[in-house]
């Protein structure tokens, strides 16, 4: 008799729900034109942005802004490290200001977020995953938050229903509490089928990969 590991079969198991969830699911209807990546690394990255895509001249966001995405690694010295994306401006003499994100629309804290975290868990069953793109809403061309998250209804790698969320930056209307410049939820979106990887589900739906 063969005799399997449990590490053995969780991986088949977990390729086999893989392989179903890409197989079932769908292109996505509603999503922004001309999605383009933004691709990060570790550390600073400065954004080459089209023009058009900050507001006009603001008194706190000054011609020549430039948006920067800090990134690094949580570590926690098991299975639920995540990164930490920490999205500033930087006006033209220097100084950086937080760009806030609003929560997901089902959160039970509506407080605008500091911070974006992803959760990849071991890699293969990552919960929720996110990706920065440019695409042209309504012919303006736009900078985007897209974040997949999936909902395990037991352990972390089970295939589960997965939503994605997009956020567009745009300057704050003055609502107290909120930054000058906030990724702002637009739409979330079902995903069709079930997905063990919310990387891979993210991948599948826009065509972009998810980072890091």
């Amino acid at each position: 008799m063969i005799k399997l590991s449990i590490h053995t079969i969780t991986t088949v198991m977990l390729a086999i729900a893989g392989t179903v969830s890409s197989a079932v699911a769908a292109p996505v209807a509603g999503l922004p034109a001309g999605l383009a990546p933004v691709t990060l690394h570790d550390g600073t990255n400065v954004l080459a942005l089209p023009p058009g895509v900050l507001p006009g001249d603001r008194p706190d966001i000054p011609m020549g802004t430039k948006i920067s995405v800090f990134q690094a690694w949580r570590d926690n010295g098991n299975a639920w490290g995540y990164h930490v994306f920490l999205v500033t401006a930087v006006t033209p003499d220097g100084r950086q200001s937080v760009i806030g994100a609003d929560p997901l629309p089902e959160s039970r804290d509506h407080s605008l977020h500091d911070h974006l975290t992803d959760t990849p868990h071991t890699g293969d069953d990552a919960l929720a995953a996110l990706s920065f793109a440019t695409a042209r809403i309504d012919n303006t061309p736009v900078l985007l938050l897209i974040e997949a998250v999936r909902s395990p209804a037991g352990a972390a790698p089970a295939p589960a229903p997965t939503t994605l969320h997009i956020y567009r930056l745009v300057a704050s209307d003055g609502t107290p509490g909120w930054t000058p410049l906030y990724f702002k939820s637009i739409s979330s979106i079902p995903l069709k089928g079930l997905f063990v990887n919310a990387g891979v589900a993210l991948s599948s739906a826009t065509g972009l990969t998810a980072g890091p």
